[in-house]
């Protein structure tokens, strides 16, 4: 027994199992996508982005990002992992970032960025999902400076507590296994996400040299 194209497609949608031959399986079988919960998709040609509640083979139920209601049952043979995308594209680092709203101070978990560049965030007030222009939110991060050493060469990135340093300040740094080592702040408040350690030392405190 033999089935058309079309045969198979509807089989998928409906999230069957039935019997058809060797080849529509092995076509189905490249339509197959390892979905889980928590992933956002789309369809295709669609703009349109879900998030996966539940997963079940070929199929999978969801919520439309920008309205939350529910998907129904969609064959995941007609979805794309949006968050493959974004990654190809070189925009994950939002995924699961902490932003703030400038407007109006809300919090929100990075979720994706959709097709048209804005950002899709969880909003942590319980409002649910809201998508905002990039430059109308900030991520949220420790309070993190550079620093170089003797003055010269490559700039380190530390984390710190605000106000603590300032640009053009001197530390001395007392961890290294080089003695005791000066190093100048050159910038604060970087939103570095190199900085994953504190600043081991102390910050000297200056006076100015007369000739009184």
């Amino acid at each position: 027994m033999s089935w058309a194209d079309e045969d198979v497609f509807n089989l998928l949608d409906n999230c069957w199992e039935g019997s058809y031959t060797k080849k529509s399986k092995q076509k189905a079988k490249t339509m197959t996508h390892n979905f889980q919960t928590g992933d956002i998709v789309r369809k295709p040609n669609g703009t349109r982005h879900i998030k996966i509640e539940q997963a079940y083979g070929n199929c999978i139920y969801g919520k439309y990002l920008h309205s939350g209601t529910s998907t129904g049952r969609v064959n995941t043979g007609n979805l794309v992992k949006v968050n493959e995308e974004v990654e190809q594209k070189g925009n994950s680092s939002m995924k699961g970032k902490l932003f703030k709203v400038k407007a109006d101070n809300a919090y929100g978990v990075g979720l994706a960025v959709d097709s048209t560049g804005q950002y899709v965030l969880e909003m942590k007030d319980g409002s649910g999902v809201r998508s905002f222009s990039k430059k109308d939110v900030e991520v949220v991060m420790p309070f993190t400076f550079s620093v170089q050493f003797n003055g010269v060469g490559t700039e380190y990135s530390y984390l710190g507590k605000e106000g603590s340093v300032n640009i053009g300040d001197l530390l001395l740094k007392t961890d290294g296994t080089k003695g005791i080592t000066i190093a100048k702040v050159t910038a604060v408040k970087t939103k570095s996400e190199s900085a994953t350690k504190y600043f081991e030392g102390v910050k000297i405190k200056t006076e100015a040299l007369t000739n009184e």
